[in-house]
């Protein structure tokens, strides 16, 4: 399960309990006397608060949140201009599910960025890809999406990485 999901369960989890034990106390409420004093409820479940995300991550999970959700409008802004188009963001859409995506890698550099994806499923069931997505740097110090390259397989994985270092040498890991 992606780190991104299980902390809005965690999250929900802490915050409304679960159905089951919410029952109870309901129950244990109706039978308390009405002057009783109400202790407090607990949750042995830690919240750890949230880590802000890289810019690179957070644009490259902007950009997919739209795709998913078919706001290409808002994924062509989060994508340098020209780049894509309108109905190549549709053919995305319609064949992979975005909203399943989760990050595996992320490299910073100072000319281009990248962003590696686990395997995505596509809609019909039969398959998922790694994608690789590329990051440059806008003049506002934004960072748009350059380009969504599908990894098929390991080896792509690995000539992509490698081809990405040699344009971007100084590229270090983050955390995705």
């Amino acid at each position: 399960m992606g780190r991104g999901l299980s902390l809005v369960l965690v999250i929900s989890l802490s915050l409304c309990g679960c159905a089951k034990k919410d029952a109870g106390r309901t129950t244990e409420t109706a039978q308390a006397p009405p002057d009783a004093p109400v202790a407090p409820a607990e949750s042995n479940v830690p919240v750890e608060p949230a880590k802000p995300e890289h810019p690179i991550v957070a644009t490259t999970r902007q950009f997919f949140t739209a795709l998913a959700k078919g706001n290409y409008s808002r994924a062509l802004a989060l994508s340098v201009p020209g780049e894509f188009t309108e109905q190549q963001l549709k053919g995305m859409n319609a064949a992979f599910q975005w909203d399943q995506a989760t990050f595996a890698q992320a490299w910073l550099g100072t000319e281009q960025s990248a962003v590696i994806t686990a395997p995505v499923p596509n809609k019909q069931g039969s398959g998922s890809v790694a994608w690789a997505i590329n990051l440059v740097p806008a003049q506002d110090g934004r960072w748009l999406v350059r380009l969504a390259d599908w990894l098929p397989n390991q080896a792509m994985l690995e000539g992509y990485l490698a081809a990405f270092h040699e344009v971007a040498p100084d590229a270090k890991s983050v955390e995705p």
